[in-house]
């Protein structure tokens, strides 16, 4: 079924962000005691997953309460960052320009709200989507990989989930479109390890792993 909606994931998606974060969570995490978490190791762990998420999976980890200002934190510095280190994916304007012509598209995203929207302005792809079109976890009580984010995203954009696609570079979000019914392409454009990111991707649920943006179009005949 040819798709009428595309949504798009932001970080390691639409943004070549994922590194990024991942190190800033990486030298967060060795600063308060943990030196065992490389950025590596944090991409492997907690790709795609909100902060908030990430948290409480460290305290269930290690059996410890994280402090109280790590998330916000976190935040800070990303928002620091982000201004000079990094870009948009491979191609993400092109084939977000092609796709616009004939589909509604929007971005669903498990980042902080501001980070979004600052990410797309940064590399421009803000262009493409209205604001109200650009929908994150704070918007729904239960972030990917829980479904109700991509769900929500087809209400609003007035869509029924077997009439969208998602394009996803995480495990959550491919899990998330997988239990929102809706079918997903996983995306390794931006990944450092391109053939383990696709196996994972793939054992995840994505019936399709593309390596770039351009693909897309061959998905939506």
């Amino acid at each position: 079924m040819k798709p009428s909606l595309i949504i798009f994931d932001c970080d390691g998606t639409l943004v070549d962000s994922e590194y990024l974060y991942n190190a800033i969570t990486a030298e967060l995490l060795n600063e308060i005691g943990y030196p065992e978490y490389t950025p590596a190791l944090c991409l492997e762990l907690f790709a795609g997953m909100a902060w908030s998420a990430i948290k409480v999976d460290l305290e269930i980890r290690h059996q410890t309460k994280m402090p109280e200002d790590i998330v916000q934190r976190y935040i800070r510095i990303a928002n620091t960052r982000m201004d000079h280190d990094f870009q948009s994916a491979p191609g993400a304007d092109e084939v977000l320009t092609d796709l616009g012509r004939d589909h509604a598209m929007c971005v669903a995203s498990n980042g902080e709200r501001g980070n979004v929207l600052k990410s797309l302005t940064v590399t421009k792809l803000i262009r493409h989507f209205a604001e109200e079109n650009i929908f994150t976890k704070i918007q729904v009580a239960r972030p990917k990989p829980a479904p109700d984010l991509f769900l929500f995203a087809c209400d609003r954009m007035g869509y029924q989930p077997q009439e969208a696609l998602v394009i996803e570079d995480s495990v959550a979000g491919v899990r998330a479109a997988v239990a929102a019914g809706i079918r997903v392409l996983g995306y390794t454009g931006t990944a450092h390890d391109k053939d383990k990111a696709a196996d994972m991707l793939k054992k995840a649920g994505a019936q399709v792993v593309i390596e770039e943006l351009i693909h897309i179009r061959s998905h939506c005949q």
